[in-house]
């Protein structure tokens, strides 16, 4: 049982160090939303701004909210988990060294001598 409780916290920090390297990937990526830069030798007049301001409040932002919000939630998450089920395991080290105790105290109350 303390094996698999451990594995799962393996495995949670595994997740939270490859989430780290995806929002860094996100991170670096997020002027790319503006490409291609609007000029007069490209594109402009009204349908450019209107254009822009799409890609401004309907792509950068919610890009910016996954960078920020949405991967601290993650993360926030991930280590709760992780104390989660930290707990459980002390609990469950706590209840066998108890139960060792006990034994120890009164040889044979649990091995049905």
């Amino acid at each position: 049982m303390i094996a698999k409780k451990e594995e799962e916290i393996r495995r949670l920090n595994e997740c939270q160090s490859s989430l780290t390297g995806k929002q860094s990937e996100f991170t670096s990526n997020e002027p790319k939303c503006m490409e291609p830069e609007l000029t007069t030798t490209t594109w402009y007049g009204t349908l450019a701004t209107a254009f822009d301001e799409i890609r401004e409040s309907g792509i950068k932002a919610p890009y910016q909210e996954i960078i920020g919000t949405q991967f601290s939630a993650v993360f926030s998450a991930i280590s709760a988990k992780i104390a989660e089920i930290q707990a459980e395991i002390a609990a469950l080290r706590a209840t066998i060294a108890r139960i060792a105790a006990e034994e120890a105290a009164n040889p044979g109350r649990y091995t049905g001598v």
